[in-house]
Parts: structure tokens; sequence; C-alpha cells
């Protein structure tokens, strides 16, 4: 029993690292995570897919979108990956770009 307990913890710290990564030209639902700002792109809200970044502008947390990835790049200051992509919010009429990387 005991050994089953350390695998299934074992398991729960590994299933994050095999999150799939986003491909550019594929299409996610993804939920805002956080909400950020900064002085050159504004207020924005950051969801993942798997480890890439995707910064929609104004989204709030807790915010659901469908995104179509354009691009992918590393971002030149924070050296994270970042998506390029298209959204439309789900339940809304909002759509637009992402925020690239710089």
């Amino acid at each position: 029993m005991r050994r089953l307990l350390i695998g299934l913890a074992l398991l729960g710290f590994a299933l994050p690292l095999l999150a799939q990564d986003a491909e550019v030209g594929k299409e996610y639902d993804v939920t805002i995570q956080t909400e950020q700002s900064n002085q050159y792109t504004g207020p924005y809200g950051e969801a993942k897919i798997g480890s890439i970044a995707v910064d929609v502008p104004n989204a709030k947390k807790d915010e659901k979108y469908h995104v179509k990835v354009t691009d992918i790049r590393t971002n030149q200051y924070t050296g994270n990956k970042q998506a390029s992509c298209d959204f439309q919010q789900q339940g809304a009429q909002r759509t637009g770009m992402c925020i690239p990387a710089p």
C-alpha cells in the first residue's frame, strides 16, 4: 500500500512535466490564469499551453478563450516561449490578436 501511495505522489509531480506544448497552426481552448500589466503592452491575461505562454490583451482571470496559434518565439526579456495567436472569447463577441513575443 505504501508503494502505491509513493507511486501516486511521484506521478502527481510528473504530470505537469508531461503537458503538451502548443503547436503552430493548432487551436486550443484556454483559461486565463493570471492578470498582469507592463508599460509596453498594458494590461493582459496570461494562460499556458504546456510551457508556452499565451498573453491576451485586457483579459481577466478565469475568462475562457479559443485561440489559434500562428507563431511561437522566445521572449527576449524573459527567455520563455510565447505564442502569437488569434483569439475569440468564449461566450462573448470579443476577438483579436494575442500579444506576440518581443
